[in-house]
């Protein structure tokens, strides 16, 4: 009698002990998981903001103007540029504004001001595009002006954007959008995968237990349901770390980006707080998932 009581006692505290080292397991794996799922949304988020952030900074076109330009020309080319849909602003600079700016930005090379004789600048437009891409189609109907000058090297007209700048710059946007959906979504599968397997391996080591209580007329449901509630909590405990590394992402390495940028908000409160509700939102649902979907194999004996 003791001798079996013993080896009762024995094998409950070693089931105790591997059931709790796959909660711990399940626990980890669901953290490690919506950790890197929180990590790659913020990289991307804060990737995408970035990306929109430089391209705010090459949306504009620089229209350089004849020197014998009349005052209705320059009136007509700039009324036809303020009809363009795709122009935000219109900026006009003189020839003396433009000597004056220029003579500000070289203020520390009075040598080379010096052999400046007269005003060699022109007047030029400064256009502020809502968007860089249709920086090439506003440049190509405005090579058909008159009034705009012809560069005497290429012989066209001398109008001047950050074509290459522009073209890098979407092309990044565009590869960050597409490769920041696909590492979402992979990382996703593999976190209801990882947390389903560690789930199924604590519940086989209950199987028995699971056997007895249908031989004794437990419902599905009643099986079903400690193992969901055991499944969320891992869900919610993972998702917590999730949120945790997540802010210390958010602190280490967002807000250095977000002052390289000139204190661009990259990543805004609001996104942080919407981000941790996904994060447990999502944790449950794979905790609670993964159980339910374990269970089926062990619900029928």
């Amino acid at each position: 009698m003791a001798v079996n009581f013993m080896y009762f006692l024995k094998e409950s505290t070693s089931s105790m002990r591997r059931n709790m080292a796959l909660t711990f397991a399940a626990i980890m794996v669901t953290g490690l998981s919506l950790i890197i799922l929180g990590a790659v949304s913020m990289l991307v988020h804060a990737g995408n903001g970035l990306a929109t952030h430089v391209k705010q900074r090459v949306d504009e076109i620089r229209v350089f103007l004849k020197d014998d330009i009349t005052v209705e020309e320059r009136q007509s080319l700039e009324s036809f540029i303020r009809r363009m849909p795709e122009v935000r602003s219109v900026t006009y600079i003189s020839k003396e504004e433009a000597l004056n700016e220029f003579k500000k930005m070289y203020k520390d090379q009075a040598e080379m001001l010096k052999e400046i004789e007269g005003n060699p600048l022109p007047a030029e437009f400064k256009i502020r595009m809502k968007d860089p891409k249709f920086n090439r189609t506003v440049a190509s109907r405005l090579a058909e002006r008159e009034e705009i000058s012809v560069d005497p090297n290429t012989g066209r007209k001398e109008i001047k954007f950050p074509e290459d700048v522009v073209n890098k710059v979407l092309r990044w946007t565009s590869a960050i959008q597409r490769i920041g959906l696909v590492v979402v979504i992979a990382f996703g599968v593999v976190a209801v995968a990882l947390v389903s397997i560690t789930i199924r391996m604590a519940i086989y080591s209950r199987r028995k237990e699971i056997g007895i209580m249908k031989l004794v007329g437990a419902t599905n449901w009643f099986i079903r349901w400690p193992f969901m509630m055991e499944g969320v909590f891992e869900g919610f405990i993972g998702a917590v770390l999730g949120i945790i590394v997540s802010l210390l992402l958010y602190s280490g390495l967002i807000t250095r980006l977000e002052a390289a940028a000139d204190n661009a908000n990259l990543v805004s409160g609001g996104y942080l707080a919407l981000l941790s509700l996904v994060l447990v939102l999502i944790g449950i649902f794979i905790g609670s998932a993964g159980s339910a979907l374990a269970l089926r194999r062990y619900i029928e004996v």
